[in-house]
């Protein structure tokens, strides 16, 4: 992108930003692995950036968007079952095989397990579950492509819902058989992050743009989750060569109006992976509901387009 044509913040959204970086939150070039700590889309009264995050709601408030909040705010609301008095038995596999179907029969569009990680856990947070099923939850391609749009945030917000209604039956289900469950679902992951349980339990890879390339979905879904104590089978993670295609591709960072996508691998917090520049993403997402630019443009998230790509790839992969 040209220095002519590069997108300058609102000075309005930074004049709330903090004496921090987000960048130094999340742990970018630290050698030394901790656990993660809330960036963003937590208690905007304790989080770093929580002035520039109640922004964006007065930023990003057309009617379409108010009335998905409306809805999301109404799911929240709904309890979950309490836990029967008599539990269910059932062997691990049987078990893992019920709660796969159930979440597909309530519309989750792709399904895996890991065993819970405290390494996933935020700073300061406890999740005493010892599995987590995690569900992919489909967005409409058609209207993500006008990201970044509001319409585009609008699919957003009705996903996410979506995410936490099926999330939240699939854990009042468990409940129903007598065992502990909770939902977890975005943006407001409350005690951990999504993503690398995500990838753990089979659903994709990290792209260059941060976020999951899945095989079926590209990256046009959002993620929601169930903890549980229930002995689950794990999947193993899906690496049908995203990564690898990720590192020559330049479609998303060349899209990204902030230049926020690093085209190398960075040092996060003891681990070497892709990153997007926190700094540099937020304003513009903040300004435009949300963005996603960078998950829609993916080669891999164009229907048709995406078998394609890893058709080739297995191709190369065994040449």
């Amino acid at each position: 992108m040209s220095d002519s044509n590069r997108y300058t913040p609102d000075p309005a959204q930074m004049a709330l930003w903090p004496d921090a970086s987000g960048n130094d939150i999340n742990g970018l070039n630290e050698t030394e692995f901790r656990r993660p700590n809330h960036v963003y889309w937590g208690n905007p009264d304790v989080i770093t950036f929580g002035e520039v995050q109640k922004w964006f709601y007065t930023k990003n408030n057309t009617p379409e968007l108010e009335a998905g909040r409306i809805a999301r705010r109404k799911v929240e609301q709904i309890p979950l079952a309490p836990i029967a008095s008599t539990p269910v038995e059932k062997s691990a596999q049987d078990w893992t095989d019920a709660i796969k179907a159930e979440a597909t029969r309530l519309g989750a569009e792709d399904v895996g397990v890991a065993v819970m990680d405290p390494d996933w856990v935020y700073e300061g947070w406890d999740v005493p579950f010892t599995s987590i099923l995690v569900m992919a939850i489909a967005m409409d391609y058609d209207e993500m492509t006008a990201a970044p749009e509001p319409s585009a945030g609008v699919e957003v917000v009705r996903q996410y819902t979506r995410g936490m209604d099926l999330s939240k039956q699939l854990a009042s289900w468990l409940r129903d058989q007598g065992h502990d469950a909770q939902p977890e679902h975005g943006p407001f992951a409350d005690g951990m992050t999504m993503t690398p349980p995500a990838i753990a339990a089979g659903l994709g890879e990290l792209g260059k743009h941060g976020s999951i390339i899945n095989c079926k979905l590209g990256s046009c879904f959002r993620l929601a989750g169930v903890l549980t104590n229930l002995p689950l089978i794990p999947d193993a993670p899906d690496v049908f060569g995203a990564e690898d295609f990720c590192a020559t591709c330049q479609v998303c960072s060349k899209n990204c109006p902030p230049d926020a996508i690093m085209l190398e691998k960075q040092i996060v917090r003891g681990h070497r992976k892709f990153y997007v520049d926190f700094d540099k993403c937020l304003p513009f997402f903040n300004e435009h509901a949300g963005c996603a630019i960078c998950i829609t443009v993916c080669p891999f998230s164009r229907p048709g387009i995406g078998d394609n790509l890893i058709a080739k790839l297995a191709r190369r992969a065994s040449a």
